[in-house]
């Protein structure tokens, strides 16, 4: 029997005249940020030009920045372009034209703050970068994102990958809206008496919920079941009958492409070697001479649904998943579709508007919290948001320098395959002075993870 445990918010238990005083502290401390929304669906993109990802407008007189990764020369990575005058304005000497462009060495390590940060991160700027400039292609050089190789193993980012590929060298392109968003510190800033850590940090996640809430208009939700997934029960039964009810599907090459791939990955057993087998092979080389952009005939869409269905059997083997297994590929499959349309607006124009519907959990900038109050609530759904300005969380420590501005801050974004160590995120901080004077040679990136 689950023993009920007293509420911080019985009227024997509460102290008013501390929550006041926690409140005002909030007040005193208060800043006002800017997240920058990626905005989901991709069928109704903005048409701006802040974005993470692609490839840079980066005009001509900016040399691509190099780097080094384990003592060699290495071109940098592109991560972000911020075009100021789409920023709001927050009282900040943040520019109010131009271009910013965040580059970085994004290897395997992603140690970014060394003694030359220079070497690992880079961030330039443009006074001027015209609306038609044209996007500027990386060098040959350029590696792999975080130096993956799949080898033998499909669970390196991104899934889709087949044995002896290498990874892709361009984060995903995805637009951002830039909105004002209230702040606070994620530590005590100063002493409140009768106030202790746990009831501030209480009160701070609810804040930047709400905070993140207000300014993006997007709200938390709990994890929907597709119509393709089903509870994972010894019942459950991947709907074929629905599936082969979808007469356009799948309506992109890119849709066969991520699917095939996703089914060949799934069929790994343990202590088996990974490899891809003859049927996966085929449908991948068809979406390749087909185009990943271009619409299959009829009866090829038909034969592809029926494959998708015959890989499901009753118990796992060589060749045959478990029902559970194919939602998992199917969801899977559709995100890293909905991520290469995000660049292609034909193909996003594509997809039916209720498989945007029913993902958008996956792109929402939360993560619902499994974490418990001492009295059993449930605590506040985790941000995971991209940010400039005002005060960050950090996982291993506060920032005690008031001359330090967060200049961005990227979040985990598995949806798009943006990953900064273990579920983390990365930071490009700022001397205060450094940004007044537009002198972003000192900027220091940092990647915190758990």
């Amino acid at each position: 029997m689950e023993v009920q445990m007293q509420s911080v918010y019985d009227a024997s238990v509460r102290d008013h005249r501390a929550e006041a005083e926690l409140e005002a502290l909030f007040d005193r401390h208060r800043q006002t940020g800017i997240v920058l929304q990626r905005i989901y669906p991709p069928a109704a993109f903005p048409r701006v030009r802040s974005r993470l990802g692609g490839l840079p407008q980066l005009p001509q007189a900016f040399e691509w920045p190099m780097g080094e990764s384990y003592g060699e020369p290495a071109p940098m990575h592109f991560l972000a372009q911020i075009d100021c005058a789409e920023l709001p304005r927050v009282g900040s000497p943040m520019p109010e034209q131009g271009m910013l462009f965040f580059f970085v060495v994004n290897d395997e390590e992603q140690i970014w703050d060394t003694d030359a940060p220079q070497q690992r991160a880079r961030v330039l700027y443009a006074q001027e970068v015209s609306a038609d400039q044209p996007e500027r292609q990386p060098p040959a050089q350029l590696r792999p994102i975080l130096d993956v190789v799949s080898a033998d193993s499909p669970h390196l980012p991104p899934g889709w990958l087949l044995p002896g590929e290498d990874g892709p060298r361009v984060h995903v392109r995805w637009p951002l809206v830039a909105r004002r968003m209230d702040t606070w510190p994620e530590e005590m800033p100063e002493a409140v008496s009768g106030m202790d850590w746990e009831a501030y940090h209480r009160r701070w996640e609810e804040l930047r919920l709400g905070a993140a809430v207000a300014a993006t208009g997007l709200m938390p939700s709990a994890e929907r079941i597709r119509r393709w997934e089903q509870p994972l029960s010894h019942s459950c039964r991947f709907p074929g009958d629905w599936l082969r009810q979808q007469r356009d599907f799948p309506q992109a090459g890119i849709l066969v492409d991520r699917l095939a791939r996703f089914v060949g990955n799934a069929r790994r057993r343990p202590g088996r070697t990974f490899v891809a087998h003859p049927d996966v092979l085929e449908w991948v080389d068809y979406a390749r001479r087909l185009g990943w952009d271009k619409v299959p005939d009829e009866a090829t869409r038909e034969t592809f649904r029926h494959w998708l269905f015959d890989q499901v059997g009753d118990a796992p083997t060589e060749t045959a998943l478990a029902s559970y297994e194919m939602s998992t590929v199917f969801t899977r499959g559709l995100l890293a579709a909905i991520a290469y349309a995000a660049a292609v607006p034909e193909v996003a124009q594509l997809f039916p508007w209720w498989w945007y519907r029913d993902l958008e959990g996956e792109h929402l900038p939360y993560r619902d919290s499994h974490r418990k109050h001492p009295d059993g609530r449930t605590r506040c759904a985790e941000t995971r948001l991209h940010q400039m300005l005002g005060h960050v969380p950090s996982l291993h420590g506060m920032r005690l320098d008031e001359e330090e501005v967060c200049l961005l801050r990227l979040a985990y974004d598995p949806a798009i395959d943006l990953e900064f160590g273990d579920c983390g995120h990365a930071t490009f901080w700022i001397a205060r002075d450094d940004l007044a004077m537009r002198n972003f040679d000192r900027v220091v990136a940092m990647v915190e993870s758990h």
